[in-house]
């Protein structure tokens, strides 16, 4: 069993959302992050309060086993690759949270007036919701007293599956998304940037 030891402490991670946002889309083209820290573009859209599990990622690597006569494994070939995002959005009377469930242009937004409400009509439909770039950002503080700071960036996804949407007292209505991940002009289906919040002079970065 592995010794404890200081360092070893100050290199785990428990994120919890920031209050810039943890989980933001934009129109893909719009100018991505290449660091934990830099600020958003402002195409960025935040879509407000996610569920206590946070952001689940799944990576899919089949492959398949070669033997030869006698038994002997010689290779093994990766078939396929994808990246799966998943996350559950509460604000279900945010226009920005329908949209990126049922697709922007399904949506009509009517301003509120004095008699009414703001009033959201979703058309709900077989079309292929929106692909869009999308940012998912945490933070942590460290055993050390140090903000450490996570982003996960996908250039290129879409929402292809949504849970079960519940109408009851006993629970807060959600839209439960699954988002698949595609290849950008790189070959990559998404970035990950982690910054441990430690600067040279000893202090933190901060910037949750």
């Amino acid at each position: 069993m592995a010794t404890a030891s200081a360092d070893n402490v100050k290199q785990t991670i428990a994120p919890s959302p920031r209050i810039t946002g943890s989980v933001l889309y934009a129109p893909v083209g719009t100018a991505l992050p290449t660091s934990s820290y830099v600020a958003l573009n402002s195409g960025f859209t935040d879509l407000g309060y996610v569920d206590e599990n946070g952001l689940k990622q799944k990576e899919d690597r089949s492959n398949t086993d070669v033997f030869v006569w006698g038994g002997d494994l010689i290779s093994t070939l990766q078939e396929k690759y994808s990246r799966t995002m998943s996350f559950k959005l509460y604000q279900f009377l945010d226009s920005n949270v329908l949209a990126a469930a049922y697709r922007n242009s399904n949506l009509t937004v009517t301003p509120a007036t004095n008699v009414n409400g703001t009033e959201v009509a979703v058309q709900m439909n077989s079309q292929i919701l929106d692909t869009l770039s999308w940012v998912f950002d945490g933070y942590y503080f460290t055993a050390a007293g140090f903000e450490a700071l996570i982003r996960v960036v996908i250039p290129i996804g879409r929402i292809t599956q949504l849970g079960d949407v519940d109408l009851t007292n006993k629970a807060l209505t959600s839209v439960d998304a699954t988002l698949k991940a595609f290849p950008d002009s790189s070959g990559n289906h998404g970035y990950l940037y982690v910054n441990d919040g430690v600067t040279t002079g000893g202090s933190g970065l901060g910037g949750s």
